[in-house]
């Protein structure tokens, strides 16, 4: 593995768990605005299923730089 593909893994490593804890905490509050009817239904679930699908992603991001480091 070069130094350059070791670096970068490194880097979205550091990146990519930040990014899964936003995008869960984003989950989580649209589910709230959604449930207390600050939002219409329709909408909070367009931005909650958005959010869900980014924390999904980076999550698996995670995952695959922390395999390839291994």
């Amino acid at each position: 593995m070069t130094k350059r593909r070791k670096f970068l893994l490194w880097v979205g490593l550091i990146v990519s768990l930040p990014a899964t804890g936003y995008a869960g905490m984003s989950v989580v509050f649209y589910a709230w605005l959604e449930a207390s009817r600050q939002w219409p239904t329709e909408k909070a679930a367009v931005w909650t299923y958005s959010a869900l699908a980014l924390t999904v992603l980076f999550l698996g991001f995670f995952i695959y730089c922390v395999v390839a480091l291994v």
